[in-house]
């Protein structure tokens, strides 16, 4: 209504990016929450479980807003663009200068939603692998002579990977969400600034269409967590 453009076109615009976004921030915050998550699980009770815990606490009570403002104010220091996704001056370029323009535009918000993500999943892997751990095969396994990084890094993630599955699904389901304010603030053109948009400017449309797009990632999460579930455990698949 307010655009004066089909809803279809104002999505496919924007999906790419935020899907983009997104995939890039949740691979970082798996891939370093979970090792975090081991090392404080292998670690529990020292100073460095500690030192990860109380880092992890301070970022998950942290707004998304402030993070995205201080990765803002420090971008300058380390020659980073500010905001946007690509610069008028690459757009001329080749192919392999607008793809290395828009990977600089992308680390800033790939910081800020990666650090969104990350406390509760590195807390998440962190309570998983203890828990396994914690279960008396491990102990058997543990008093026949199996040494503490193969109990955890094989054993215990192996089986901390089915509680992890369904939190994958649940990270997939909250796409547009979790990026929105991190969207807004860095002026990144994804599927989250055009809802703080539409509802700015009272498109009703356009904010009906969003809400059916985020219930329908949230379909596809429960369905990715369910089908990675059965993968890491068939006993739910059978179930």
């Amino acid at each position: 209504m307010v655009y004066q453009r089909p809803v279809r076109q104002l999505v496919a615009e924007r999906l790419g990016n935020t899907v983009l976004l997104n995939l890039a921030a949740l691979g970082l915050a798996w891939c370093a929450g979970v090792a975090l998550g081991l090392v404080a699980a292998a670690r529990r009770g020292s100073a460095l479980d500690w030192l990860i815990g109380a880092a992890t606490t301070t970022l998950l009570s942290t707004p998304g807003v402030v993070v995205a403002i201080v990765l803002l104010a420090s971008a300058p220091r380390f020659g980073l663009p500010i905001g946007g996704l690509s610069t008028t001056a690459a757009q001329s370029g080749s192919s392999g200068g607008r793809l290395a323009d828009v990977g600089r535009h992308l680390i800033l918000p790939m910081l800020a939603v990666t650090l969104v993500w990350l406390p509760a999943i590195v807390q998440h892997a962190r309570t998983a692998i203890v828990s396994a751990l914690d279960e008396p095969h491990m102990l058997a396994a543990r008093a026949r002579g199996i040494g503490r990084i193969r109990l955890v890094v094989v054993h215990a993630l192996r089986e901390a990977l089915v509680p992890l599955a369904g939190y994958i699904g649940l990270s997939v389901s909250g796409l547009v969400s979790a990026s929105l304010i991190v969207e807004v603030v860095m002026a990144w053109p994804g599927i989250g600034a055009l809802a703080y948009e539409a509802v700015l400017k009272r498109d009703i449309f356009l904010v009906v269409d969003l809400v059916q797009l985020s219930a329908l990632l949230l379909l596809a999460g429960n369905v990715i967590g369910d089908v990675l579930l059965g993968l890491v455990d068939p006993r739910a698949a059978r179930a």
